[in-house]
């Protein structure tokens, strides 16, 4: 009780009092305490229904509902129960019982004075809570209506014993539209509205249930619809009949969810004035994607999280420079709001300063090859060219140039036409050959100069199911952030030795997030290998966000917001709807949007929008966005919408000089394109992003493009690409358009190409793509355009147009070739095309070589054969008929002495060879090099020498640079001298930087460090550059010696102790890379190199023996790895190797009985051991062969097995084979201490151990343990330890025994042989009982004793 003075805006004071005392309340206390009566009386006497009153009464009636129900004010309506409990009487829900309060912080609530008892009874019928919340519902009703009426018109008690049947669709709208001040007897649009309505009079909306004029008087006075509409649904009487109608309240839960609406949004539910009510706008909010913004954000976080090196995922990871890749992948169907939910994140990133590069794939046009890739830094550029600040373009051109070489910046200028403004460069001066490696080292390079700690990157790249081969690698590089290179299983090595430990000095700040379709990727799709690939990579960070169609509640919500109607009222419409569409986004906005442009759903001045359920039950279901797309189309101006069909021919995007170029496609009846990329753009069909106009979603572009007709269709790409050639060619641009013409070109196709002038064009142009194609190099494109063209040409091609014919078959024959994915019968067919009509063996030359590397896959002498046969063609035949062993010992000595003294300044004094014909012959002769290698052939070194010879007489060329290395080798494996051959080995990689370094990786990384640096330089610190070799032939395509450094990569990295389980991950990458099949047999089985079955099966299949597990069970194998490895798995080694002996493959052989030496010696299968090792000796030792092979491990476990029998046996033979064993190591050891003096000294421990000087042979032990762990030899540490085990415990010294047993067990793990560390465990279990072990102290120290080595050097010099 008191009185309350409320003061109005004006400053005006009105008491009133309650209960008969009063007192004042200044206006600086803390809130204002009112009985509602007065409140309400207050606004009628200053004659004010203000926006802020209306908004001030609905939080008054919210406030009242969450006191009827008993719920928190601050909760929303949704986590309301459905079983509601009233507690607040009826008859104490009237305006004289409420109080209201306002803060001084201006928020408004309101209360019962007397709630009337509990209404609660555990006894109630369904019938009296219905009849109980039916009266609530009427009695909160009639306060609403007094608080918003403010004391005007009749009382509700009229209305109810009314009978008036006023007919309401004239005067209450007519009533209505005055309000909006227009006048419907004289304006004729007002009329038409009348009109328009009265023919709609089955639409939805509660003024058609207001038969008593309720909502009739309360729009006369001026009180927004909406709320006419909240107080009409909240009448009735206790049985609910008073105003009834479908869209009634039934529960609070109802009430309070629209009042929220109304608080959260009150321009649009409750004073209906929001600025895009009269147009049906969806706008920028997302429904429905709260959870998977949050996931984006927090990815978001943790890039932006990144200190220096260092991601903190884990805390017990933190401070070791562990740093993860943070990738984003969103999947769902077509419309499902993938491309929305990447830009809205963006938007919310670019806010916090990040930097956004985007790039969309096209379904429709395919490209220049990376230009996808490059529009997204395009795009990116573009923001720093025009900018008026000169010091900003000064910053970032000084950021570019002080992190990218100059010719670097250059390349890349070609791809990124900005960059050239930013660089200030007028044409870009790029080298005639560039490659996909040296392609994805610029781009990797240049997104990690970009990104900072203060600007992170997010790479944004959408529809990734329609990328390209070549733009999938990159994208997976990038990912991976191996600007440094292409294979997913390539990862730099650190410094030498530390074979496992990541070197990466990448401190880029981005997040990449891809978009695809899930539909369209199954199994066999090339992006499933990519997020197979991805997801086990344990340094990228894949976080998958899927997303499915709308649920039920999430598109009501949407439609609520969209069309600003209560979510209860609008959900007929969204069920109908629902039924209609698949619940993807898109479809459900077209579908919305279809229905208004049928004037099923359209909006009244008066009432907002309103639908006919009736048609839209009947109106036809679509089966997909397209077809709605479609019936949007007939209603386009017909000029607007042949210049946006138009745009559709080129694809998704396009960029506007394009246009400008075919501005003109029809003469004087060319239309307007850029007036109806305007008139797009207002429509939102269409996007403008820098130089790129966009359709706004593919699927308009496809209705587009579908809406031609096929005839018209064929007519309009020949006007488009007429016009393009003619106005590109004027201004000397064609290349820059080159793959947009060929695009329209192949789209035409040659059967609808009848001119024979423009077919022969149009196959210059696509040798002209295929060409291009082949520098970058994408060999898979390069091949489709070589075989587009071919089809343009005619049947006497060969006759009439010979050279063209020529140049389309080879780039046809070497993409193929070259293409991992490659055509294996189209390959032969082209192959025997050339060799059939080539004029001349100079034109059939290429092919040839091609050939002759594609026989070699399954036929050495075969490929042999040819090659000498090709030397004859070229009238340089090699006289093999007297060449012996002594002829080729001989020739090496005098090339030997003759090149002795300065070799670089002998080899680089020769001038460049001007002969084509010999250079073809040094071309040759490198292929014989590589095949007599894998015969072990005494012919190799006279090859080589003859290689030698023309380099001196003729000058050099490339090939010489593969010969030079190629003598560094011979002089290594068949003279034996490693100094001499390593320094012409030096040579060679010096020569390198005269040609093309990227394409001579290939050659010469695998002979150096395969065949010479390995016996100098530390074994560890040669995988990096046979990797790189790997890498380096795949990206050029160099199919042969992609196979050689294939085979001394695996080898190497077995025997250097590279971790099992990693090792076992890169064979299988490597098997997918070498995996495509070579022609199929007459049975139609595929036919595969034999680097599968015997080159990688082999060496895989024993790795799973060592680590333990069924090989197609291993815990990293999927349905994608599945092929084509594991079809060898099982295939017999017997068998190997006897196709070895009887193939004389001496490579094959070597390499085979190696890994089956070590396996059977590490699971102690000693009699299998030695039958591999003498088998070895026959054809390795005894043998007299001139090309020996990197002998170091067999050496290694020759002498370990040997020693081992000699103890066993006692036989002499097998003590002096193990001690040559151990001579030919301490020969080697004075070449590299690093990777020989472990070796030794555990050879050394075996041999005295066999001598029975045991005092000895434990130091020696203990010595090749510390040596072996201190120079990362992980195997050999463990067998080391081992031996050391199984000598001490015939000592009988059980506690030193135990101790190295366990250190073995250790090794091993670490090393990822888990069987054989178990091996080892359960023969500790069988020589030391229990009792014996708790005898042993529960510490040892590992600390090894230091030895004095002296006695090892005197033995070695007198040796």
């Amino acid at each position: 009780s008191g009185t309350t003075a409320m003061v109005s805006n004006s400053g005006q004071s009105v008491s009133s009092s309650i209960g008969g005392t009063s007192h004042a309340i200044e206006d600086e206390e803390l809130s204002l305490e009112v009985s509602l009566n007065h409140w309400i009386s207050f606004h009628t006497a200053l004659h004010e229904r203000t926006k802020n009153y209306l908004e001030e009464s609905v939080d008054v009636l919210h406030s009242l509902v969450c006191k009827i129900i008993g719920r928190s004010e601050k909760s929303k309506s949704n986590s309301t129960r459905d079983d509601e409990i009233i507690l607040i009487q009826e008859k104490s829900i009237t305006a004289a019982n409420v109080v209201v309060t306002k803060t001084s912080e201006g928020q408004i609530s309101a209360d019962f004075v007397d709630r009337g008892g509990s209404t609660v009874s555990l006894h109630e019928s369904e019938s009296e809570t219905k009849k109980k919340k039916n009266l609530a519902l009427n009695a909160l009703g009639k306060i609403a209506y007094q608080m918003i009426m403010l004391g005007e018109g009749p009382s509700v008690t009229q209305f109810c014993s009314s009978t008036s049947t006023t007919p309401q669709n004239e005067t209450s709208v007519s009533n209505a539209l005055q309000i909006h001040e227009f006048s419907p007897k004289t304006d004729t649009i007002a009329n038409s509205i009348i009109d328009m309505l009265r023919k709609n009079q089955r639409m939805t909306t509660s003024e058609e249930k207001d038969k008593r004029g309720l909502i009739t008087v309360m729009l006369d006075s001026q009180v927004p619809f909406p709320l006419c509409r909240f107080v009409s649904d909240l009448l009735k009487d206790e049985h609910g009949t008073m105003f009834q109608s479908d869209h009634s309240f039934s529960s609070f839960k109802d009430v309070l969810s629209d009042l929220e609406q109304m608080m959260d949004n009150p321009e649009g539910f409750l004073h209906a004035s929001s600025p895009d009510r009269w147009k049906l706008s969806f706008g920028n909010k997302l429904y429905g994607r709260e959870n998977d913004m949050k996931v984006f954000i927090d990815v978001a976080e943790r890039v932006h999280s990144i200190r220096g090196d260092v991601v903190v995922v884990d805390d017990n990871l933190k401070g070791k420079g562990i740093r993860n890749r943070e990738v984003i992948m969103i999947s769902g169907h077509s419309g499902a709001g993938k491309s929305r939910l990447a830009r809205s994140g963006g938007a919310i990133l670019e806010h916090v300063g990040w930097r956004t590069l985007r790039c969309k794939f096209d379904r429709v046009v395919h490209p220049e090859p990376l230009s996808i890739i490059a529009h997204a830094f395009d795009e990116y550029f573009i923001s720093f060219a025009f900018d008026a600040d000169a010091r900003r373009i000064h910053a970032i051109r000084e950021l570019l140039k002080r992190n990218i070489t100059s010719s670097g910046l250059e390349i890349l200028a070609k791809y990124i036409q900005s960059l050239r403004l930013i660089l200030g460069l007028s044409f870009p001066m790029v080298p005639i050959e560039v490659s996909e490696a040296m392609m994805t080292s610029l781009f990797g390079k240049l997104l990690q100069t970009l990104s900072s700690k203060t600007t992170p990157i997010l790479f944004a790249i959408d529809d990734l199911q329609w990328a390209d081969p070549l733009s999938v690698r990159l994208i997976t590089s990038l990912i991976k952030g191996a600007g440094t290179g292409l294979l997913s299983w390539y990862q730099s090595s650190a410094k030498q030795g530390q074979t496992n430990q990541d070197s990466s000095d990448d401190d880029s700040h981005i997040m990449f997030v891809g978009s695809y379709r899930d539909n369209e990727v199954d199994n066999d799709h090339a992006l499933a290998s990519v997020l197979s690939l991805l997801g086990r990579d344990k340094k990228v960070n894949v976080t998958n966000i899927s997303l499915s169609r709308f649920t039920l509640d999430t598109m009501n919500f949407m439609l609520s917001e969209t069309l600003c109607i209560p979510i209860r009222r609008v959900r007929p419409l969204s069920e109908l709807v629902m039924q209609k569409t698949d619940g993807q986004p898109l479809h459900i906005i077209e579908f919305i949007q279809a229905l208004t442009m049928h004037n099923l759903l359209v909006h009244s001045f008066s009432q907002g929008w309103q639908w006919d359920a009736d048609s839209i039950d009947i109106f036809p279901m679509t089966d997909s966005v397209a077809e709605l797309f479609a019936y949007k189309l007939r209603s386009l101006p017909h000029k607007s919408l042949l210049g946006l069909q138009i745009l559709s021919c080129f694809g998704s995007q396009i960029d506007q000089h394009v246009v400008s170029y075919v501005a003109t496609y029809d003469g004087e009846k060319s239309i307007d394109i850029q007036a109806a990329i305007k008139f797009g753009l207002g429509k939102g069909f269409v996007e403008r992003a820098g130089r790129l106009v966009s359709f706004s979603h593919d699927m308009i572009q496809k209705a587009m493009l579908d809406s031609i007709q096929g005839d018209d269709l064929i007519l309009l790409l020949r006007k488009l690409t007429t016009s393009l050639i003619e106005n590109a060619s004027a201004v000397g641009d064609l290349d820059s358009v080159l793959f947009v013409v060929v695009d329209l070109i192949n789209r035409i196709g040659n059967d609808d190409t009848t001119c024979p002038v423009q077919r022969i064009q149009f196959a210059n142009l696509n040798l002209s793509a295929g060409i291009k194609a082949i520098t970058v190099p994408d060999f898979l494109a390069a091949a489709k355009y070589a075989e587009c063209g071919i089809a343009f040409l005619n049947d006497d091609s060969w006759q009439t147009q010979y050279d063209l014919s020529l140049e389309l078959y080879h780039a046809t024959i070497l993409s193929n070739f070259s293409s991992q994915k490659g055509n294996r019968d189209q390959l032969q067919a082209r192959i025997d095309a050339v060799f059939k009509h080539g004029k001349n063996f100079t034109d059939k030359f290429r092919t040839h070589c091609v050939w002759v590397k594609l026989l070699a896959i399954t036929d050495i002498p075969k490929a042999i054969s040819e090659s000498l046969k090709a030397l004859e063609r070229l009238e340089e035949p090699l006289d093999l008929d007297s060449v012996n062993l002594q002829v080729v010992g001989m020739e090496l000595m005098t090339l030997k002495k003759q090149f002795s003294g300065v070799k670089e300044k002998i080899f680089l004094s020769t001038n460049r060879m001007t002969d084509y014909n010999k250079e073809r012959v040094m071309k040759v002769m490198s292929s014989l090099v590589v095949f007599y290698h894998q015969l072990q052939s005494y012919l190799l070194p006279h090859v080589v020498c003859q290689m030698m010879k023309m380099t001196m007489t003729y000058g050099h060329c490339e090939p010489s640079v593969f010969g030079v290395a190629s003598f560094a080798g011979v002089l290594v494996n068949v003279l034996g001298d490693i100094d001499e051959g390593s320094a012409w080995g030096r040579v060679a990689l010096s020569a390198m930087s005269i040609y093309d370094k990227e394409a001579l990786v290939p050659f010469i990384y695998g002979p150096l460090y395969g065949m010479v640096f390995v016996w100098k330089e530390p074994f560890q610190s040669q995988l990096d550059p046979l990797a790189e070799g790997i890498r380096a032939s795949f990206a050029t395509g160099n199919v042969q010696f992609a196979f050689v450094n294939t085979v001394f990569y695996v080898g190497r990295s077995i025997f250097s102790g590279k971790n099992i389980r990693v090792l076992m991950r890169e064979i299988k990458a490597l098997a997918r890379q070498h995996g495509n099949n070579f022609g199929r047999t007459s049975s139609g089985e595929p036919v595969y190199s034999p680097l599968l079955q015997c080159f990688l099966a082999p060496p895989y299949k024993i790795l799973c023996d060592l680590k333990g597990g069924d090989v197609t069970s291993d815990e990293e194998t999927s349905s994608y790895d599945s092929s084509p490895l594991y079809q060898f798995i099982s295939s017999s080694i017997g068998d190997i190797i006897k196709t070895a002996i009887r193939t004389k493959q001496g490579g094959l052989l070597f390499g085979t009985l190696g890994f089956q030496v070590m396996k059977s010696f590490m699971l102690r299968e000693m009699d299998t051991a030695l039958k591999f090792t003498d088998l070895y000796m026959e054809h390795f030792e005894t043998k007299q062969t001139p090309m020996k092979y990197t002998s170091i491990w067999h050496t290694l476990y020759e002498a370990l097995i040997t020693l081992h029998f000699a103890r066993q046996t006692g036989e002499e033979h097998y003590h002096k084979r193990g001690e040559n064993a151990l001579l030919k190591m301490k020969t080697w050891s004075r070449h590299s201490d690093w990777n020989y003096k472990n070796k030794v000294l555990l050879v050394e421990a075996e041999f005295y151990n066999t001598q029975k000087e045991f005092d000895k042979a434990a130091n020696y032990y203990e010595a090749a343990i510390k040596s072996a762990h201190e120079h990362k030899f992980n195997p050999e540490e463990a067998i080391a330890n081992e031996l050391a085990g199984m000598f001490f415990h015939q000592r009988e010294e059980y506690l030193k025994s135990h101790s190295f047993f366990k250190q073995s067990i250790a090794a091993y793990k670490k090393w990822g042989a888990t069987a054989v560390a178990k091996r080892v465990k359960d023969s500790m279990s069988a020589k030391f009982s229990s009792d014996m072990i708790k005898t042993f102290p529960t510490e040892n120290s590992n600390a090894l004793p230091t030895i004095d080595l002296n006695e090892s050097k005197k033995r070695q010099c007198d040796d």
